[in-house]
């Protein structure tokens, strides 16, 4: 293979790692904040629990009943659209490993390229 065919497949390959990576970022943002999201609401629950312990009436006026009922159906939504996220997260990580697979191939082609010349 020319040097110059060689330079050009390194490109190439280092275009396509870079795409798969970026194509991945908004994944893992998005991870995050739905992990931020899912960690307020523990310390909302856990502050919560805390003030219905000292404040009168909450459990009378069945406000307890509501806000469990609220808070268990944001949980589980918030955890459905994480699986999802981590679902897309797997299937983009498969392919930035393939790109990376790819990007460390030529580059080994290209230093037993120059060894050889040598």
């Amino acid at each position: 293979m020319k040097r110059k065919q060689l330079q050009d497949l390194q490109k190439v390959t280092e275009a396509a790692f870079q795409r798969e990576y970026q194509s991945l970022r908004p994944v893992l943002e998005a991870e995050a904040q739905l992990q931020n999201q899912l960690a307020r609401l523990d310390a909302q629950l856990a502050r919560t629990r805390q003030e219905a312990a000292s404040t009168e009436g909450y459990r009378v006026t069945g406000t307890d009943v509501l806000w469990n009922g609220w808070e268990s159906a944001t949980r589980r939504q918030l955890n459905m659209q994480l699986a999802g996220l981590r679902a897309q997260k797997l299937a983009a990580l498969s392919e930035l490993r393939v790109a990376f697979g790819r990007k460390q191939a030529v580059a080994k082609l290209s230093e037993t390229s120059k060894l050889t010349r040598r």
